[in-house]
């Protein structure tokens, strides 16, 4: 919950130095004003982002990002424009404008919600996460029992007109990670394009696609090493293929793993799938988020210390979220 503002006094509002006290109190808040009129809504968030004192007495300067959402209908259907920018609004002695005059205090996790979505689909999608009436929500709460993994909403972005993509869930089969592979390539090639129409790139929108890029094609990447572990022609190959990756991650699977010690020269991990028993190599150390790990974090992880559960069971990514990336052995 967010914390109310403090309201100054009769007698603090006569000191100088009250407004600049409210505004100190407001730096990391988030206000929100919304309006509706005649088939348009309009939503403005302001962040307060520091308040600098100057060098005038009774003066002082607030960063502030500010991010409006106009969403509108027309010919029955609605369409949104966003515009995000920051500033710096300068407090005089004469003016007295005070943090309640944005709006009230909104949960932090709502802008990061709205403005995310910004960042990734320009525009699009943004009805997922503006709806007006509890009555507008659509999803539906069952599990997808086939599998898949999770996407951010850049990452989504990158495989919007997928057919094995489901809100932020995408399917894995051997047709979608080609599809996928193939989709990112496309969607970079015309962010690409986009860039050269335009005088000036944000920064933040280009770093995030990258990355968002990178984490998408590791994901992928490791939905293939969990499709070579399951090798049969039948129409259930597909709902196992990421059994190894669900058990690496700790969840239910029916695919187990376990240390065995053959004699004291000869130790590793094996994986256990009905009748089916075989060792397994050692890729990379990864993490549950799907983004890389890096090698000064990786050279101090051991794999053995994974499998001290019951009979040398394997435990799980460690309290970090790194987990070690297995596959069956070659050899």
């Amino acid at each position: 919950m967010s914390q109310p503002l403090p309201v100054p006094s009769d007698a603090d509002r006569n000191e100088e130095f009250s407004v600049l006290i409210l505004w100190k109190a407001a730096v990391g808040k988030v206000f929100k004003i919304a309006s509706k009129n005649y088939g348009v809504r309009k939503v403005t968030y302001t962040l307060v982002k520091a308040v600098k004192d100057t060098d005038l007495a009774g003066n002082f300067e607030i960063d502030v990002l500010c991010v409006e959402i106009v969403a509108r209908v027309i010919d029955g259907k609605r369409t949104h424009s966003n515009i995000c920018k920051e500033g710096v609004m300068n407090q005089t002695p004469d003016t007295e404008l005070l943090p309640g005059s944005f709006g009230e205090v909104c949960p932090m996790a709502e802008f990061e919600k709205v403005t995310g979505a910004i960042l990734a689909y320009t525009n699009t999608y943004l009805e997922w996460v503006m709806q007006d009436r509890p009555e507008d929500e659509t999803g539906i709460e069952i599990p997808v029992d086939l599998p898949h993994f999770h996407l951010t909403d850049m990452e989504a972005s990158l495989v919007r007109n997928s057919p094995f993509l489901i809100k932020n869930r995408y399917i894995v089969t051997p047709n979608s990670i080609r599809a996928a592979f193939a989709s990112i390539q496309q969607e970079m090639s015309r962010a690409s394009r986009s860039m050269l129409l335009a005088d000036a790139v944000d920064p933040i929108y280009v770093a995030q696609k990258n990355e968002a890029a990178d984490t998408l094609r590791s994901k992928l990447h490791e939905a293939q090493l969990a499709a070579a572990a399951v090798r049969k022609d039948t129409a259930l190959a597909a709902l196992e293929l990421d059994s190894l990756s669900l058990a690496l991650l700790g969840k239910p699977s029916a695919t187990t793993l376990s240390w065995v010690t053959a004699n004291p020269s000869e130790e590793g991990a094996v994986f256990h799938l009905g009748m089916a028993r075989a060792p397994l190599e050692f890729v990379r150390w990864a993490h549950v988020s799907g983004r890389m790990v890096p090698e000064e974090v990786a050279a101090g992880h051991d794999l053995r210390t994974y499998f001290h559960g019951w009979n040398q069971s394997y435990t799980g990514p460690d309290a970090d979220g790194i987990y070690p990336l297995l596959r069956p052995a070659t050899d």
